[in-house]
């Protein structure tokens, strides 16, 4: 492990180790919520899935700022839900942070 990485292992650990976790209940959700509107469960899977790994190209490969990729779908149903859940990563994840970079 080189400097950089040993300097900027918390904020990996924060992000990439545990990033899943933020994101894995609402997948389910999704796929749980396609099961209920009719899919079947591998037909749910596959539609969440394409849709996350759709979802990660267009952020890797829109070459657009964020404003302008997360407003490539206008319709916006949970918009009202985003200050909130924005806030918990700002507060619990920051102070997450905090704690793991404590001597």
């Amino acid at each position: 492990m080189d400097s950089l990485e040993g300097e900027t292992l918390e904020a990996h650990t924060i992000v990439s180790a545990m990033g899943p976790t933020y994101l894995w209940y609402q997948l389910y959700q999704l796929i749980d919520l396609a099961e209920q509107c009719g899919l079947t469960p591998a037909a749910a899977q596959a539609a969440v899935l394409a849709m996350a790994q759709g979802a990660a190209r267009t952020m890797s490969d829109a070459g657009m700022p964020p404003h302008e990729v997360m407003d490539l779908i206008p319709v916006k149903p949970l918009a009202a839900l985003e200050p909130t859940v924005k806030e918990a990563y700002a507060t619990v994840l920051q102070s997450l942070y905090r704690k793991l970079k404590e001597p």
